[in-house]
């Protein structure tokens, strides 16, 4: 019985050592750094005190010596800390004691043999290292009289980033060559996030170019009586798709074509191409799922050599637009398929000009004796609903023959888009008047000197 007494006694007295461990203070030092004040005439070094343990009852003393000598250059007093509290403690020192452009390591210390013994096992984080870099130090005379305009370009700049790293505990030396490269990376890659957020924000923000549904303004007038001039001039207004004239065609056949001139006549005068858009078509009309707005860079592009087309030949003008049909045909390819490829491409190009400063015009032509001939020509009667008034042309160009592999159609494509425009931007040939009829000829007489026919 007396043996399991002193069992637990014993048991007790662990518990109740371990328990007034516990319930110790215990500080801890957190976030050394160091800074210059007063034109670098004091150092600072500032750390926060955080007591961990149990609250305190007696105050703690904070001091920063140089390990190499054991020099004391700074003291102060703690007050006793509550459980968890956290104070922050500034130690200043004249930089004078040391030499300039000097390293000096110091190690700080709170409360040692005060609020904890030296033998305690939570010793350790009553210490903490620093090593300070000593500037050149100035004299306040040499302040005083150091002009403003003579400070370095970006030294406010830098000061104030020197206090902010401070902070942290970093400490900021341009003249350490490590730091400058890796302030230079960081300034890299600060770039380099900054372009790609501008460019997230540039597809995230900026509406694509977009051909919207649009109907000419000379299309919703009510139908007119076939039969009369002005009736039949309607109804070849809806066949108009661009300015071309077919190369080759029948004998007798017809044609009808669209200008977009300015009030003088002259050829896309006060126009400008707004939108430019690609489409597979089939037998049964449009492929919508092929289609495609081109980039503003094509846009661009097509309203610069139409406003210079004046300055420009031929061959200037094909060279211009080469990369325009390079662009059209980077962003369509995308919409290829085995399947679709094949398939013929509608080129919608969509025209906008003010309402005072630009007309339209039809012209019907015949073809007789090899060549095109004008028969008529007229402006549509049109209703102004805005400022604006648009046209559109559209072209057709060939898909992948069975001939050719993906390079090769891509590369006559191109060849083939840039020609469009090339024949978009050129003014159309002066219109000629149809050839004359020949007139029937007359039967000869009849000969008296034939035989009948069956003698």
């Amino acid at each position: 019985m007396l043996k399991a007494f002193a069992i637990a006694l014993f048991t007790c007295l662990l518990v109740a050592t371990a328990a007034a461990q516990d319930a110790a203070p215990d500080y801890a030092i957190r976030n050394i750094r160091s800074r210059f004040i007063d034109g670098g005439q004091q150092t600072v070094v500032e750390f926060e005190v955080w007591n961990i343990g149990s609250a305190a009852t007696e105050q703690a003393s904070a001091s920063l010596k140089v390990i190499s000598t054991g020099l004391e250059v700074a003291t102060d007093i703690i007050p006793p800390l509550k459980a968890q509290e956290i104070v922050t403690v500034s130690l200043r020192f004249p930089t004078i004691l040391f030499a300039a452009n000097t390293v000096e390591s110091m190690r700080a210390s709170v409360g040692v043999d005060e609020v904890e013994s030296s033998g305690s096992q939570n010793i350790q984080n009553n210490f903490a290292q620093i090593s300070i870099t000593f500037p050149p130090s100035q004299t306040p005379e040499a302040t005083l009289e150091a002009a403003p305009g003579d400070a370095p370009a970006g030294s406010d700049f830098v000061s104030a980033a020197a206090v902010f790293l401070s902070q942290y505990g970093v400490k900021l030396d341009l003249s350490n060559p490590v730091q400058v490269m890796v302030i230079v990376g960081l300034c890299g890659a600060g770039l380099v996030l900054l372009l790609i957020l501008a460019l997230l924000l540039r597809v995230l923000l900026q509406r694509p170019t977009d051909m919207g549904n649009w109907q000419p303004s000379y299309v919703n007038l009510l139908p007119l009586d076939p039969n009369s001039a002005a009736g039949r001039r309607q109804q070849w207004q809806t066949q108009a798709q661009n300015n071309l004239l077919p190369a080759y065609s029948g004998e007798g056949e017809y044609h009808v074509r669209k200008l977009a001139t300015g009030v003088d006549r002259v050829y896309l005068a006060g126009w400008r191409v707004d939108a430019i858009r690609l489409c597979q078509y089939d037998m049964y009309g449009r492929v919508t799922r092929s289609q495609m707005l081109a980039p503003g860079g094509a846009v661009k592009r097509l309203n610069r050599v139409i406003r210079r087309r004046a300055l420009l030949n031929a061959a200037q003008t094909s060279k211009r637009l080469h990369p325009a049909g390079k662009i059209l045909v980077n962003s369509f390819k995308k919409k290829w398929n085995e399947r679709n490829v094949i398939l013929p491409v509608a080129l919608d190009i969509r025209l906008k000009g003010k309402h005072n400063e630009v007309r339209i015009q039809f012209e019907l032509y015949q073809f007789r004796g090899g060549s095109w001939g004008l028969i008529d020509a007229w402006e549509p009667e049109m209703t102004v609903a805005s400022r604006t008034t648009q046209e559109t042309y559209t072209y057709t160009v060939y898909g992948q023959r069975p001939s050719e592999t993906t390079r090769e159609f891509r590369g006559r494509l191109q060849d083939d888009l840039t020609q469009v425009l090339v024949e978009l931007v050129a003014p159309p040939p002066p219109a000629i008047p149809p050839a004359p009829a020949t007139p029937p000829r007359d039967q000869p007489p009849t000969n008296p000197h034939l035989n009948a026919v069956g003698q």
